[in-house]
Parts: C-alpha cells; sequence; structure tokens
C-alpha cells in the first residue's frame, strides 16, 4: 500500500509562510492526507503555502488535481503556493503538462522561499508531522486532529480515472487515437504514462506505449494541459 508523510513548519519573522515537506507516493489513495493538511492551513488564514517535494517518487492525476484545484482560491486571498525540489521524474511531468503556466516551481527550498519575498527569520520554528495511519497530529506538548476524518472526501481531490462501469466496451473503438481521446475527455490531468496504462488495460487489440500516445497527443495538439482540459470540458458539458 502507498503510504505518505507529510510534515509542516512555519518559515518567517513572524511564520507566515508554512512550508509543507512530502515524502512518498501522491496518487488517489493517498491524495487526501495533502488535501487535508492544505485545507487546514487556509481554514487558518495561512495562504503563503510553499509545498517541498524532495521526497516524491510519483505525483498521480489526483495529486496534481490538489494544486489546481486550490490555487485560485489561495491566490484571491492575497497568498500563493508554490513548489519546490521535485525530482527529476516529477519534475518531467511538471513540464510536459505545463503546470509552469499556473504554479510556480523552484529547485531548492532557499529560492522558494525568497520568492515569497520573506525577511530574515529566527532560529528554530514550529514542527508537526501529520502520522497517515491514525490521521493524528504530532506536537510538541501534544496533540490535535488532522483536517479530515478518515474516509472524508475532500472538496477538489480528483477520482482515479475508471477503466469500467460505463466505458464503452473495448470493441467499440476505431482506433488507437479513439482510446486516447477518450481517457482524456474523462480525465485530462492524466499523465502521459498513466494513459499508456490505462489504454493498455482496456484495449488490448491495440499496441500503446509512452511515445505512441505522446504522439497522439501531439497531433491532436493536446500535449498542453489546457488544451486537453478544453476537449474535455467540451464533451462534459
Amino acid at each position: 500500500m502507498d503510504e505518505i508523510k507529510l510534515s509542516l513548519s512555519q518559515a518567517g519573522p513572524s511564520g507566515e509562510l508554512s512550508v509543507i515537506r512530502v515524502d512518498g507516493v501522491v496518487d488517489a489513495i493517498t491524495a487526501s492526507e495533502l488535501e487535508g493538511v492544505i485545507a487546514n492551513l487556509m481554514s487558518q488564514k495561512k495562504f503563503k503555502i510553499l509545498v517541498d517535494l524532495g521526497g516524491v517518487e510519483y505525483i498521480s492525476s489526483a495529486g496534481w488535481g490538489i494544486f489546481i484545484s486550490r490555487i485560485q482560491e489561495i491566490r484571491d486571498q492575497g497568498g500563493d503556493l508554490k513548489l519546490v525540489n521535485m525530482i527529476p521524474n516529477v519534475h518531467e511531468i511538471y513540464e510536459l503538462l505545463e503546470f509552469g503556466n499556473v504554479i510556480k516551481a523552484f529547485p531548492s527550498l532557499e529560492l522558494g522561499k525568497k520568492a515569497f519575498h520573506l525577511s530574515p527569520e529566527p532560529d528554530g520554528g514550529e514542527q508537526r508531522v501529520w502520522k497517515t495511519e491514525d490521521r493524528v497530529v504530532a506536537e510538541s506538548g501534544g496533540s490535535i486532529q488532522a483536517a479530515m476524518a478518515p474516509g472524508h472526501k475532500q472538496k477538489g481531490v480528483a477520482d482515479p480515472p475508471a477503466v469500467s462501469g460505463g466505458r464503452p466496451p473495448a470493441g467499440t473503438f476505431r482506433s488507437e487515437e479513439d482510446v486516447i481521446l477518450h481517457l482524456v475527455i474523462d480525465d485530462p490531468f492524466s499523465t502521459v504514462s498513466e494513459l499508456n496504462k490505462l489504454a493498455s488495460g482496456i484495449t488490448p487489440q491495440f499496441r500503446f506505449g509512452w511515445w505512441r500516445v505522446f504522439s497522439i497527443l501531439r497531433r491532436h495538439k493536446l500535449l498542453r494541459l489546457r488544451s486537453r482540459f478544453h476537449l474535455s470540458r467540451r464533451y462534459n458539458r
């Protein structure tokens, strides 16, 4: 089972910047943990958020969806959400999906902090650790409940792409392009790797692969996240 570990600290002279350190995998199962932390910060009127992804091995469409769904609300409150320390594999997807047009990312924690134009901070700082297994926040001097209860569905967290139950039988797809376009319409946030895995699972009569899926997206001018989103919106109104 995939696991995620989240820790929270404050930066700046008055703790105005919240730094979330993420370790593990952010997918459809664990994304709600991260969503809960961000929602809890927003409920406390803390809208300057820096997410340190240095320990993250993989982010699914559900994970990216958290940032996309929250960013405008955070900015409307005068804050911002930025990402730092992505490993090469994660940063490759970030660039491929062109999330840089929506959320800024930096190669180090120091550069991310500077982007918020903070004053020099004193030594030390508050540290909290969210425990995935019991949703309890361990804090010096005691403990508090995490932002969400077990099983609670957080707003803005995308469901995993469905591959059955309502999807047309595999035989109804006439070409590889039909399969990929159908999956993009279902979930425009799916990465090339996710599309390849889903397509291969539901249509064994076609042969896919990362480059084949990439070529189809490029041919239909769907490499940009905005283009895929517009296509999905057009068919899901």
